[in-house]
């Protein structure tokens, strides 16, 4: 076992536009560097926002804390929140901002999919 930090103090803010007022902090290699799915901890700080951009594979982006507005290729903001993801779809247009701040985990690479789950159980009432 190796352990590594995410913590705030491990995370950088990359050089671009694409993210204002949000550091990362890498879980993986990059899928420039040959990663066949990458993840990474994105924290947005009150007035966050990552910029409308297409993703660049499909990617499951997961709230663990905080709240926030995420938008696909509509461009229509939707509420998201701790407990939350969404599914984007390769090349989807897609934005997100926090005005409170929140930490999302993103997951990203070409045979990504989301878990789709079991069907229910009949109920037993009659």
């Amino acid at each position: 076992m190796e352990r590594f930090s995410f913590a705030p103090e491990a995370a950088f803010v990359p050089c671009g536009d694409l993210l204002d007022h949000v550091s990362l902090a890498p879980l993986t290699p990059s899928s420039a560097e040959g990663a066949l799915v990458q993840a990474v901890i994105l924290r947005f700080e009150p007035g966050g926002r990552l910029r409308r951009h297409p993703a660049g594979s499909p990617q499951i982006l997961a709230v663990l804390e905080g709240s926030g507005e995420v938008s696909g290729a509509n461009g229509v903001d939707e509420p998201i929140g701790a407990g939350e993801a969404v599914f984007l779809h390769e090349g989807e247009d897609h934005e997100m901002k926090s005005e409170a701040g929140l930490t999302a985990l993103i997951i990203e690479g070409e045979s990504l999919d989301r878990f789709r789950g079991r069907p229910t159980a009949p109920s037993a009432r009659q």
